[in-house]
């Protein structure tokens, strides 16, 4: 589902990119981007009401639960390179970009993901990122039957993408443990995975993410614990090291 809307996106956004090719108004609109998605995140950082809870896990947590946040955090460069491979990938046969640049790219489609809603930015952002090193928009848009019947590719591409969201579950059960709430490798295995099924098809905005997703995660893993603010303060920390760090490392890159 996930990547037919990704190819969407791509379709629907090459003719508005091609008409602001201008590298005048690409470095106008990145940083207008940019300035808009550091605002929010002040924002959105200033109006969480959750730092007491969060603070109070934090002091207590054991040594173990620490290792626990380590692997989490160790994860997250991880699902990012894979989908840093993936972008790449879906790009052959219209443009040949290095992983780095996909890198790149990747991180900025966080900025633009994160002040619009359903992450319907993320895409167009990737695309307008890669303006700054593409000569040839007409041909890369020009080609794009061969790009989409490469059903090689696509598959390279389908196995990535179940990558990342295996990575995503290992990290989210890794800061559920974090959190105080164990599971078993099988509880882990039905739950965490009901959670990301349901969150992804769930309308979502991003100024309620964290309560919709902990109202989600409060039903799912209500069946394994009763401490509903540990639940939340996971769904916070997913929130943290998967949306907020890649945000700010996206708007270091265009600071650069």
């Amino acid at each position: 589902m996930e990547i037919y809307f990704s190819l969407s996106h791509i379709f629907c956004t090459f003719a508005v990119t091609k008409l602001i090719m201008s590298r005048r108004w690409l470095h106008i609109i990145c940083w207008l981007l940019s300035l808009a998605a550091l605002s929010y995140l002040i924002y959105r950082l200033i109006i969480f009401d959750g730092y007491d809870s969060l603070w109070s896990v934090l002091s207590t947590a054991a040594a173990t639960q620490w290792m626990a946040i380590v692997v989490a955090l160790l994860l997250l460069p991880a699902q990012l390179i894979i989908e840093s491979r993936k972008w790449q990938l879906m790009l052959r046969g219209l443009a040949d970009i290095s992983l780095l640049e996909s890198w790149q790219q990747v991180l900025y489609g966080y900025v633009a993901a994160f002040i619009t809603p359903y992450r319907l930015g993320e895409y167009p952002a990737r695309l307008l990122r890669m303006g700054y090193s593409l000569n040839d928009w007409n041909g890369f848009i020009g080609g794009w039957r061969d790009w989409l019947i490469d059903w090689r590719k696509w598959i390279k591409v389908l196995g990535l993408h179940i990558l990342r969201y295996i990575v995503w579950m290992l990290q989210l059960w890794a800061i559920l443990a974090f959190s105080g709430i164990t599971l078993t490798p099988l509880q882990a295995l039905v739950a965490i995975p009901a959670y990301y099924i349901i969150i992804t098809f769930a309308p979502s905005l991003p100024a309620a993410e964290v309560a919709l997703k902990g109202g989600w995660a409060a039903i799912v893993f209500g069946a394994y614990t009763d401490n509903a603010p540990a639940i939340l303060i996971a769904v916070t920390l997913v929130w943290i090291i998967n949306t907020v760090l890649p945000t700010l490392i996206g708007l270091i890159y265009t600071k650069k």
